[in-house]
């Protein structure tokens, strides 16, 4: 046998082993174990738009509104309202949830603006709130320029403790925007106080706090220029004017009784 052929032998003979390896390597990061094409990862886009059709979670043992909100990464809040849950209501094992939209970081207010009323609530009374620190009003609730102020800002040092005004389940402790770091407490009768702009936020979204209990210290986070802390009574998805529940100083002025209905920008 000639040399030349010899060496086309063995050359043909490394070719088929450089090849065996290549399929042994690389075939099975290609294709599944079961023959067919490995499934491709989802796309971060292609996951928010299926959240955006309309994305359900099977309540399973165990389960509260605040495990299934930080498992699809929305907030307690926007879960409870969506799917028609009042405070204190348990979760069903097999009951089916609606999950809403991720709300984007830098919005400054839920998708949903809730309804400002200037002029007194359906039922003034049922829980007792308490000022939520003592300081003076800075700028009280309503009409602000050409747009409206969905509470009062109360003005303070920063670091100043800010209180729980009635006892209820924190539903939201972080950061929304214009609202800077910001607690949501939801109480009984369907009432919610929001504390905004805090320099730091002391309480968590699930726990359960106390009248008078301390749940952050004033800043000014978001869109302020001082520190302050902006305070919200809502009751029913609404936002009335905190003096309503609150005992009245007399250097503040209360928002006209003629009902009237705006939406902050």
């Amino acid at each position: 046998m000639s040399p030349i052929v010899v060496l086309a032998r063995l050359r043909c003979a490394w070719w088929g082993v450089v090849l065996v390896v290549l399929v042994t390597v690389f075939a099975p990061r290609a294709w599944g174990e079961s023959g067919g094409p490995a499934p491709r990862k989802t796309p971060a886009s292609s996951r928010r738009a299926e959240r955006e059709q309309g994305v359900r979670h099977t309540v399973q043992p165990g389960e509260s509104l605040w495990t299934v909100a930080r498992r699809h990464a929305v907030e307690v809040e926007a879960l409870a309202r969506v799917n028609r849950i009042r405070a204190g209501q348990r979760l069903r094992i097999g009951q089916q949830l609606a999950i809403p939209p991720a709300m984007a970081a830098d919005s400054q207010e839920p998708p949903s603006p809730a309804e400002i009323v200037l002029g007194p609530p359906p039922e003034a009374n049922g829980v007792a709130f308490a000022w939520p620190l003592g300081a003076a009003v800075a700028s009280p609730f309503g009409p602000r320029g050409r747009s409206w102020h969905g509470g009062i800002d109360i003005r303070a040092d920063r670091g100043t403790a800010v209180r729980a005004a009635a006892p209820g389940m924190v539903i939201a402790s972080g950061w929304e925007g214009g609202y800077g770091r910001v607690i949501k407490i939801w109480h009984h009768l369907d009432f919610m106080t929001v504390y905004a702009h805090n320099h730091e936020n002391v309480v968590h979204a699930g726990e359960w706090v106390e009248r008078g209990q301390v749940i952050a210290t004033v800043g000014s986070t978001g869109r302020t220029t001082a520190p302050h802390l902006h305070f919200e009574i809502r009751y029913a998805g609404r936002k009335y004017d905190p003096l309503f529940w609150l005992s009245r100083p007399g250097s503040v002025a209360v928002a006209s009784t003629t009902p009237r209905t705006g939406r902050e920008p």
